[in-house]
C-alpha cells in the first residue's frame, strides 16, 4: 500500500476521542489542522504487527464495528464486528487509515487513527573516490525516502483536490561522520559534508579526504526513528593537498610569515616549505617573475623533491646575475604536490610584494653623542625612518678643514655606523662640525646621489 494517508478532522470531544488507542506505539503524533480534533498518528518501529483497542466511553455494551480505508477508491472495507461487549481490539499489518464505530442505546459515534509502520533501515554505503572529491551515498530500505501526507478523511473521501493536507518529511536529519580525523592539520576545512539535509549522498571535496577511514550515517526520519550504518571497510585517502608555509629572514634570525601575499622591503630573503602539505610524496616548486619588470611568467626558480620536503630559498635576477631573496617587485610561488601512487595532484600559490627603494633625508641625523652612555653613541640612519629596498651606500664624512674622517663603501644591510673615531679605527674624532656625502643605490636601481644627500653633522660628547 503506498504510504500516502490523511489527516483525520472528526469534530468529536477529546474524552471521546481518547477512546481509540494503540498498544505500546514507539511514536504518537497528532494529526494537524487548523479546526477540528486531531486524531493520533500511532508509529511502530521495526515491527509488523500491532494492536488498536476501543471501549465505549460509559461502559455500554455496544457492537464496535472497526474498518481499514482504501485509498484507491476511497472506500472502507470492515476489518472486524463484534457486537455484546464494552471494549474490543484489532490486530492490524498494514499501514493506512482506521475507523472504529461505536453503536449502543446511547449513542453511534465513530473514532479514528493513523498507523504506520516504520521499518526504515539502512542497507549499505557506496563510495566513489576521485582526484577531487569523494562521494558517499547510502541505500536504504525503502528504496526511496517516502513523504507522509495525511488528509482529513472526510475531505479524503468527498475531495479529489485533497486541498489542506499536512506533510511529514520523509527524513528530519542526516549525519555523516568519519572514523578518522580526515583533514588533521587542514586549517579553514569545509566540514559541511558531515550535515546533509535529506540527500542521500554527501561530497568531501574541499579539500578530499587526507586520511584512510571508514565512514557512518545516521538519519532519523519523519517518525523519530533513528538508523545508523557504519562501513565494515576503509576507504583509501588518494587525493594529495598542498600548503606552503614560509619564514622570512628578519633581524637575524627566521621568522614567520603569514600574510598573503608576503610584503617587505629588498634584498627580501624567505624560504618556503611544504612540510605541511598531506599525503603527497613527490613536491615542485616554480618561482614567478614580475610582469611589471618585463619578466612576464619567467619561471625565476624551481626545485623538484621527494620526502622528506626540504625548505627551498628562491632567488631573483639582479644585474645580469641571480642574488637569494627577492628585489622590489611582485612575485608567486607555486607549489603542486602529488600522491605518485594514485597520480592525483593538487596546487596552491602564494604572493610577494616587495617594496621600490626609498631614501628619505629625513632618516639621516645632524648629530650624534659618542660618548660611550648607550644613547645616540653611533652615527646612522633614524630608527624608523631608514632607507628601504637599499642595496648600496656611499658614506663619507669629512671634517671643517676637508680631511676624510670617515668612510664606508658596501651593502646597507651590513653598515654598522659611524662611532666617532678618526676613519672608524683611530682616535676619537673632535667634537665639533663635520660634514657628510652620502650616495645610494636601490635594489630596483634607482640612485640616491643629489645634493639634498649633503650635509652637517654635529659631534657632542
Amino acid at each position: 500500500m503506498k504510504k500516502y494517508f490523511s489527516l483525520i478532522f472528526l469534530f468529536v470531544p477529546l474524552a471521546a476521542a481518547a477512546q481509540l488507542s494503540a498498544v505500546s506505539p514507539d511514536a504518537v503524533k497528532p494529526t494537524q489542522w487548523l479546526t477540528g480534533q486531531p486524531e493520533q498518528v500511532f508509529v511502530f518501529f521495526d515491527k509488523t504487527a500491532a494492536t488498536l483497542t476501543a471501549r465505549d466511553i460509559d461502559g455500554q455494551a455496544s457492537t464496535f464495528t472497526w474498518r481499514m480505508l482504501n485509498p484507491a477508491d476511497a472506500s472502507f472495507t470492515i476489518q472486524k464486528d463484534e457486537p455484546g461487549v464494552t471494549a474490543s481490539s484489532l490486530e492490524i499489518t498494514m499501514d493506512g487509515g482506521y475507523r472504529v464505530q461505536v453503536k449502543n442505546t446511547l449513542r453511534d459515534t465513530a473514532f479514528s487513527c493513523w498507523v504506520f509502520f516504520d521499518n526504515f533501515k539502512i542497507d549499505t554505503i557506496t563510495s566513489f573516490n576521485e582526484c577531487n572529491g569523494l562521494r558517499l551515498e547510502m541505500t536504504t530500505t525503502p528504496k526511496m525516502r517516502a513523504g507522509y501526507t495525511i488528509y482529513n478523511f472526510e475531505e479524503f473521501l468527498h475531495s479529489p483536490s485533497h486541498t489542506g493536507d499536512s506533510t511529514f518529511s520523509g527524513w528530519q536529519a542526516i549525519r555523516w561522520t568519519s572514523g578518522e580525523n580526515i583533514h588533521e592539520g587542514v586549517e579553514g576545512a569545509d566540514e559541511s559534508w558531515k550535515q546533509r539535509g535529506n540527500s542521500y549522498n554527501t561530497i568531501i571535496a574541499a579539500p578530499p579526504p587526507l586520511k584512510e577511514s571508514n565512514y557512518s550515517v545516521t538519519v532519523t526520519d519523519a517518525f523519530g526513528k533513528s538508523a545508523s550504518y557504519t562501513t565494515p571497510y576503509t576507504v583509501p585517502a588518494i587525493a594529495a593537498y598542498a600548503k606552503i608555509t614560509a619564514e622570512a629572514w628578519a633581524d637575524g634570525r627566521w621568522e614567520t610569515a603569514s600574510e598573503n601575499p608576503m610584503k617587505g622591503e629588498a634584498l627580501y630573503r624567505v624560504q618556503f616549505s611544504s612540510e605541511k602539505s598531506k599525503n603527497a610524496d613527490k613536491y615542485y616548486w616554480k618561482g614567478f617573475g614580475d610582469a611589471n619588470k618585463n619578466y612576464g611568467q619567467l619561471v625565476m626558480w624551481s626545485d623538484s623533491t621527494t620526502v622528506p620536503p626540504l625548505p627551498v630559498t628562491p632567488h631573483s635576477p639582479y644585474k645580469n646575475d641571480w642574488v637569494d631573496g627577492y628585489v622590489p617587485g611582485s612575485y608567486v610561488v607555486r607549489l603542486t604536490v602529488y600522491n605518485t601512487a594514485s597520480g592525483c595532484a593538487d596546487s596552491t600559490e602564494t604572493g610577494l610584494i616587495i617594496s621600490p627603494s626609498k631614501f628619505s633625508t629625513d632618516a639621516i641625523p645632524n648629530a650624534f653623542t659618542p660618548n660611550g652612555d648607550g644613547y645616540n653613541d653611533v652615527f646612522r640612519f633614524v630608527t624608523g625612518k631608514e632607507p628601504e629596498s637599499i642595496e648600496h651606500i656611499q658614506v663619507y664624512i669629512f671634517s671643517r678643514s676637508g680631511a676624510l674622517a670617515y668612510r664606508y663603501e658596501g651593502r646597507l644591510d651590513e653598515w654598522q655606523g659611524w662611532d666617532g673615531k678618526w676613519m672608524g679605527a683611530g682616535s676619537n674624532a673632535a667634537d665639533g662640525v663635520y660634514y657628510y656625502v652620502i650616495n645610494g643605490e636601490g635594489w630596483d636601481g634607482v640612485q640616491y646621489n643629489t645634493s639634498e644627500y649633503k650635509g652637517s653633522l654635529h659631534i657632542f660628547r
